[in-house]
């Protein structure tokens, strides 16, 4: 059973040459790379994803191939932005073309924690040419951090596949909330680039409902309704997912890690740090870095 989400390491890669991973990042049991492989023989089979899959063409010119959503079903040419929910068999005929493809796979572990247990995305239809302009811009950035990574790499890529889950549920499976989605939507992304930005800062929910130009009451509530995570643990997280990315990637103090990830002092950082990951942060910077 091929699975797109994989690398394909043991599937044969019939028909398929010059295949290569050129970076990936893991976060969770989330996974996002960029690959590369030319379609050279005619092909046609089925294959299942156990995760939902998503890719995006960074190629110019358009995807040629067609996919079968179906036994009762005709055939679809494949666009940009492609999703296939897990654990669902479709029919590929790729068509004989170079691919320049941004892979993610969102497993279980991740969606659980981003959306605290809760299984929005079940139920989702597939679709092979998903029209949404903030997941073509999430793609790209994907692409570009895995290429080059900046500071604190981690850390934004896991912030923009949340980002990603996120918005792949606005556009399928909430088409019918009311008109204030859109604005609700514009609220959000608001808001997770204040806190991104200003990690270092002050983020209680008045701090950040003053600098969003939002009450209180609603920025915790838009925040929570449409990403299922509250606003507070959303700080807590990306706090924690810094810091991981100071101690590993630098030699700065553990005074200082705290410092610019907004705690108060050192032993508030290390009781939260070691609450979160059950080291204290000195024993998890001398942990063996992991090779994906």
């Amino acid at each position: 059973m091929f699975r797109p989400e994989s690398d394909w390491t043991g599937q044969g890669r019939f028909g398929v040459k010059d295949f290569c991973i050129e970076a990936m990042a893991t976060v969770q049991d989330a996974t996002v790379d960029v690959r590369h492989f030319n379609w050279v023989l005619p092909s046609r089979g089925i294959f299942s994803p156990q995760k939902h899959y998503l890719d995006y063409s960074l190629d110019s010119q358009p995807r040629r191939s067609l996919i079968r959503l179906g036994a009762h079903n005709r055939c679809m040419p494949a666009g940009d932005i492609l999703y296939m929910p897990p654990h669902r068999e479709y029919i590929g005929e790729p068509a004989l073309q170079e691919r320049h493809l941004v892979c993610v796979a969102l497993g279980d572990q991740f969606l659980d924690t981003l959306f605290d247990g809760e299984r929005p995305l079940l139920g989702l239809d597939p679709c092979v040419n998903l029209q949404n302009a903030a997941m073509r811009r999430l793609f790209e950035a994907l692409a570009t951090e895995l290429r080059a990574p900046g500071f604190a790499s981690a850390t934004m890529i896991q912030s923009m596949l949340m980002s990603m889950a996120v918005e792949l549920y606005r556009h399928l499976g909430a088409r019918d909330t009311d008109r204030s989605g859109t604005r609700n939507a514009r609220q959000v992304r608001q808001i997770v680039d204040y806190v991104m930005e200003n990690l270092s800062a002050p983020l209680g929910i008045a701090d950040i409902a003053l600098n969003c130009n939002m009450s209180v009451r609603h920025v915790a509530r838009v925040f929570k309704n449409d990403t299922g995570v509250s606003l507070g643990e959303f700080v807590a997280r990306s706090r924690i997912g810094l810091a991981k990315d100071l101690l590993r990637g630098s030699d700065v103090r553990v005074k200082e890690v705290s410092w610019r990830c907004g705690f108060s002092s050192t032993s508030a950082f290390s009781a939260a740090f070691r609450a979160a990951t059950g080291q204290t942060p000195k024993d998890y910077r001398c942990l063996p870095q992991q090779v994906h």
